[in-house]
């Protein structure tokens, strides 16, 4: 990967989380541990506006790991980075466990393992009469 971090953090700050759950907490208690725990510069973390799932914040996602974390507390950061940016463990009890969204670009399974490009049922082009 071509990525300047060896993490990235992103914490949501959003009218939600930040506003009524006090996310800027979370996110100055993070700066705090990367010196207590000396997180090496590699890893970055970035306020963000909104990740669409304010009912579960505040919200924090760590990439290259694609792990969100939900509900995280001042209290809980120095878990998060002592188990998972410092010895490589997922923090299970603050794991996201909402309910799961469609992705729009992945495969249909009732299209996969058919013949490509034979267009829709009864061959030919939409619009197009066989026959």
């Amino acid at each position: 990967m071509n990525l300047p971090y060896t993490r990235h953090l992103l914490i949501c700050t959003g009218p939600r989380c930040g506003g009524e759950r006090h996310s800027a907490r979370v996110r100055q208690e993070f700066r705090r541990e990367f010196v207590r725990q000396n997180v090496p510069a590699t890893v970055k973390d970035t306020e963000c506006l909104c990740f669409g799932l304010c009912t579960f914040g505040p919200n924090v996602i760590i990439y290259p790991d694609a792990v969100v974390y939900s509900a995280v507390k001042p209290q809980d950061v120095a878990e998060i980075v002592r188990k998972h940016l410092v010895q490589g463990q997922v923090v299970e009890r603050l794991l996201y466990r909402g309910p799961k969204k469609q992705d729009p670009f992945a495969a249909d399974p009732a299209e996969e393992g058919g013949d490509e490009g034979a267009g829709p049922a009864g061959g030919g082009a939409p619009g197009q009469t066989t026959g």
